[in-house]
């Protein structure tokens, strides 16, 4: 296992987490004067909720019980918070900024008083949209498109549901997850495609969540199909793919099979297992890759959109952006990869990049609406 990339990606967001808590501590500190029999209470809740994440993910990581598990779900709910108190913080710094230019802050708020009004707005308008953030989450859309690729023309096209990223484990839970099966299920599918990040950090608390039990219910007469993403490989590759596979669900590494005569599916680790140690086929050298049935290719991250096309491919699937999760992260995803959710054609190729189910880290979504995406292919 390559670790470099990984404690040095750990350094860097520790950095950032601590960088922005201390922003927030230097603007709470200074209206604590004015807190009154608040001011001990607040602190220590806010240094408090500030330490749960990164003592839950750290601790866990070598001890997982009860208080880390606990650490890290109170501390996941205030990842989400801290972002919006960072941003609406910025905002109050700007109106100040622009203050000494031309009035936007009424006398009447100024001085020690305007502070505090302005902390317990910031507060306040930040819980709302985790509040909101949270019903969004939990409440998936169903988008469904019509496609037509070249093959052997059917009778009916066939209808392929794609989900992606539920990150299933100590956040989305077993309510959750039955949830989205159930939506998944309710679209009618004759093929589910699973395109990766489907456990969180960690196989057995996705097990404990019967994990398996859940995939068992998806229906799906040509069969439940999945791949690997890069928390997977995290959690452990091989044990992954033996719980989705006692879940009734044929996991693709590498390889392709043939669905109903009428198209090939190639699935593809993620490219993470390259971090750790393992390799993944190119594309070409897959077999079925490239032969007369159209391919539609199951690709986690999407990266290298290229390769696909070269390959002749007529359809990849993948995940992996979350679209940012969080607004503004959202700009940040579209300048980091090609196409960051939707549909992009490049050559002959047509990509679809799917904003994911579930959850990652804050459990909550703002710059997205959680999705089950249905492609109704014909052929022609």
């Amino acid at each position: 296992m390559r670790l470099s990339p990984f404690l040095s990606f750990f350094g860097v967001a520790l950095g950032v987490y601590g960088a922005a808590n201390l922003f927030i501590w230097f603007h709470l500190a200074r209206v604590v004067p004015y807190l009154g029999a608040f001011k001990a209470p607040v602190v220590i809740a806010f240094w408090a909720l500030a330490a749960a994440f990164p003592a839950g993910r750290v601790g866990g990581a070598f001890c997982r019980c009860a208080l880390t598990d606990q650490l890290t779900i109170l501390g996941s709910w205030y990842l989400g918070f801290m972002v919006y108190v960072l941003l609406l913080l910025v905002l109050v710094d700007a109106l100040r900024l622009a203050d000494h230019w031309v009035r936007v802050v009424p006398r009447s708020l100024a001085g020690g008083r305007g502070a505090l009004a302005a902390f317990w707005a910031v507060l306040l308008l930040s819980a709302a949209v985790v509040a909101a953030g949270r019903w969004n989450a939990r409440n998936p859309v169903v988008r469904e498109y019509d496609l037509a690729l070249k093959g052997m023309p059917r009778e009916a096209p066939l209808r392929v549901a794609v989900a992606s990223d539920l990150h299933v484990g100590l956040l989305v839970r077993n309510h959750w997850l039955a949830d989205i099966i159930d939506t998944v299920n309710s679209t009618g599918p004759d093929v589910v495609l699973l395109v990766g990040d489907i456990v969180d950090s960690d196989v057995t608390r996705a097990q404990e969540e019967d994990l398996p039990g859940q995939l068992e219910k998806l229906s799906a007469p040509l069969g439940v199909f999945a791949v690997l993403g890069n928390h997977e490989f995290y959690s452990g590759a091989e044990e992954a793919a033996r719980s989705f596979a006692e879940g009734g669900v044929t996991v693709l590494r590498d390889r392709s099979v043939v669905i109903d005569g009428a198209f090939t599916l190639a699935g593809r680790d993620d490219r993470t297992a390259s971090l750790l140690g393992s390799t993944r086929k190119s594309l070409k050298t897959i077999e079925g890759v490239g032969g007369e049935l159209p391919v539609i290719v199951m690709d986690h991250t999407p990266n290298d959109l290229g390769e696909a096309e070269e390959a002749g491919v007529a359809l990849q699937v993948s995940g992996h952006t979350h679209r940012g999760q969080l607004w503004p992260f959202n700009f940040i995803t579209s300048r980091l990869f090609e196409q960051d959710w939707g549909f992009l054609e490049k050559g002959g190729t047509l990509f679809y990049v799917s904003c994911g189910v579930g959850a990652w880290g804050p459990p909550i979504r703002t710059s997205s609406r959680p999705e089950v995406v249905v492609l109704n292919i014909s052929f022609e």
